[in-house]
């Protein structure tokens, strides 16, 4: 029979030896748990920060508007639009023409990411304005960037490697729009705001702005040329829909007819140039 000694299981020195090594088992798992927790956190807030600050990434973008987590894109007037620089084509190219691929891409991802924001958090929007001859005209629908309105195609009338494709979201698109190449396209400055929202470069260094009216308003551009211009809620903004015009790297005068059979297929047009400035209602 064992006899209660100092050295034995049941005095004391060894139960405090054991319940030592047991509390300290017991700290170095809570520390393990509490670093997994804190871990976890952080990256949780960091994945938050990601979605919530950078809505221009697709999966973002959806994740966010299927979730009602991200306001809907409205459209402003004249007086309540974001203040910005007006640039014409030429400056704009001088602009953005040391950028790498990488710094553009970057740089398109910041245009869309305030436009998405509704320009909350920036006041200094880049804003296109000036003269284009129109190459081509183009019916928008779902599947593009936006689902309904048309697409002006048209180069810079003093600066030719700038190419604008100009969106005009509509409610509905219009079944006549006579706008036809080699007419002149004025987008006018604060009564447009046209926001730029990406910037292509093609091969021969041309560049293709594409940008959209801020401004919420009704566009006349000739008799038979009129569309009530309003921003879509929702856009699609998967990288490979940039351009909005077809056939990016095609940029003879395609002009289309937008009523009757032919809507959205390219018809040649002889017309000449003949001035065609936006005037609202």
């Amino acid at each position: 029979m064992e006899t209660v000694s100092d050295k034995s299981a049941f005095s004391r020195e060894i139960r405090e030896q054991d319940e030592g090594r047991f509390v300290s088992g017991n700290i170095v798992l809570w520390v393990a748990v509490i670093a997994v927790l804190i871990g976890l956190n952080f990256a949780s807030w960091s994945f938050c920060m990601w979605v919530f600050g950078q809505p221009e990434h697709p999966m973002n973008y959806r994740l966010l508007t299927k979730l009602n987590k991200l306001d809907p894109i409205h459209g402003f007037t004249p007086v309540t639009a974001p203040r910005g620089k007006f640039l014409s084509a030429k400056d704009l190219y001088a602009q953005v023409y040391p950028f790498s691929a990488t710094d553009l891409r970057a740089y398109n991802g910041i245009l869309k990411r305030y436009y998405l924001k509704n320009y909350h958090e920036l006041d200094n929007v880049t804003f296109l304005s000036g003269e284009f001859t129109v190459l081509s005209v183009q019916r928008l629908s779902e599947g593009a960037v936006f689902p309904s309105g048309i697409v002006i195609r048209g180069r810079s009338t003093t600066f030719p490697d700038a190419i604008v494709d100009f969106a005009l979201p509509s409610p509905t698109t219009p079944e006549k729009f006579d706008l036809k190449a080699g007419q002149i396209l004025k987008i006018e400055e604060s009564t447009t705001c046209a926001a730029v929202l990406n910037i292509e470069r093609l091969q021969d260094s041309t560049m293709v702005f594409s940008a959209v009216p801020l401004v919420s308003r009704t566009f006349e551009f000739g008799e038979d040329a009129t569309i009530e211009v309003k921003p879509t809620e929702r856009i699609e903004i998967d990288p490979e829909l940039w351009p909005i015009s077809e056939d990016a790297e095609s940029l003879e005068a395609k002009p289309v007819e937008l009523g009757g059979e032919q809507a959205g297929e390219a018809v040649a047009s002889p017309d000449a140039a003949k001035p065609a400035g936006a005037k609202g209602e």
